[in-house]
């Protein structure tokens, strides 16, 4: 990827410019954020980041699965959206994308887990998800090397599959540039200031008064809105994947295997297999070093669906970590504080930013050129939900 000269992103801060928009986090969201303002005509949009060029964060770092097998409504629709524009988005850019619609097969060996997937399929079906119900014999024939000893439920959806984070950055930040949205790298936030029609952005590189500011920094969320007095529940903790050695004699794209019991999901990374697997008890963090005790809790949970895994060596040079900035009901946050209508949330998508992104950049912009969302229903996403009851839960997250 190529940026521009540093002269033509630090000009855009000098000497206290205007913005109509000011988008912090240059990663999978926020790059969407900057397109589809731009799309929509809103002029004067720029993006600042800490790193030296786009998608340097938790996006470089990113799984790359896009699904719409989600548990609640706003997820599913999110996902929907965003993934029909990803496609879109590799046809234009001749595959930049790198879009493969391998599908998302969740597999359950209990009854409470053969209810909630029941559950999620009925919803997801409600919502125009081609998502199948298989029994044992159909997992064999799509997936043969499963283990489906004790299988309860599977579903399969076709319409999932999986991306390339590189590449989606690559599309996205080439197109917002094309529709000539500004750039800031090696920008550090330092303070955000209300007023009345607006607000003042000081930064490393300037200071530019701006009419809305959207915080779209993953892991760094929360402390950006802090600069503006705003307590943002997004909290980062660590996700581990490890990749194995090469393995033959099995197809070069399957499906991305959910074992739900467990939380260990496989899928193809170049010869071998890649492995992911999200403990819940994991505590927060911001080290993106991979941690070997992964290891062990992959090795005793691999066998269960997966088990022609189990001997398999892993590729200690293919293991990596990343951020998932995650909300407690691990759903994103999109909207603005009652009191701040300049300050637009746009955070906490937990692993799912790139696979939502899209569908987070157009409602940021609704909510900048009409004031409220019509494409999406934003309530459950509000930013105040914390401090009320019944609210939904997604538990598909992985």
């Amino acid at each position: 990827m190529s940026r521009r000269p540093a002269s033509d992103s630090a000009s855009t801060a000098a000497h206290g410019s205007r913005a109509r928009v000011v988008v912090v986090g240059a990663g999978a969201v926020g790059l969407a954020v900057a397109l589809q303002l731009r799309r929509a005509g809103v002029d004067r949009v720029v993006v600042i980041d800490r790193n030296a060029s786009a998608g340097m964060g938790s996006t470089s770092r990113a799984n790359g699965g896009v699904r719409a097998q989600f548990t609640t409504r706003v997820n599913i629709t999110f996902s929907q959206f965003t993934i029909e524009r990803l496609r879109e988005l590799d046809e234009q850019t001749g595959g930049q994308v790198g879009f493969r619609g391998v599908g998302y097969l969740f597999l359950t060996g209990t009854d409470s887990g053969e209810i909630a997937l029941r559950r999620a399929w009925e919803l997801q079906r409600s919502l125009g998800v081609d998502v199948q119900w298989l029994s044992a014999a159909e997992v064999i024939e799509l997936a043969p090397f499963v283990n489906v000893d004790g299988l309860a439920a599977a579903a399969f959806s076709a319409g999932d599959g999986i991306i390339d984070p590189h590449g989606v950055v690559s599309a996205l930040w080439q197109e917002a540039r094309r529709l000539d949205a500004g750039f800031i790298f090696d920008a550090e936030v330092l303070d955000l200031a209300g007023d009345g029609d607006g607000a003042t952005v000081r930064t490393t590189a300037g200071d530019m008064h701006a009419d809305f500011v959207v915080n779209a920094a993953g892991p760094s969320a929360r402390n950006l809105a802090a600069k503006a007095g705003v307590d943002l529940p997004v909290t980062s903790r660590r996700r581990n994947l490890a990749c194995t050695e090469p393995v033959s004699g099995f197809p070069a794209a399957i499906p991305m295997c959910v074992d739900a019991d467990t939380g260990v999901l496989i899928r193809r990374e170049g010869a071998g297999f890649l492995i992911g697997f999200s403990d819940p008890g994991d505590p927060p963090s911001t080290d993106t070093a991979f941690d070997p005790a992964f290891l062990d809790a992959i090795a005793a949970r691999i066998g269960n669906r997966f088990p022609f895994l189990e001997d398999v060596p892993i590729s200690l040079r293919k293991c990596w970590a990343g951020l998932y900035p995650e909300t407690p009901d691990h759903h994103a946050i999109v909207g603005a504080p009652p009191d701040m209508p300049w300050f637009i949330q746009c955070a906490g998508f937990g692993g799912h930013g790139i696979m939502h992104s899209i569908a987070a950049g157009q409602a940021v912009t609704e909510l900048v050129t009409a004031g409220r969302c019509t494409t999406f229903d934003l309530h459950p996403l509000r930013v105040n939900r914390f401090n009320e009851s019944g609210g939904a839960l997604e538990t598909a997250v992985l």
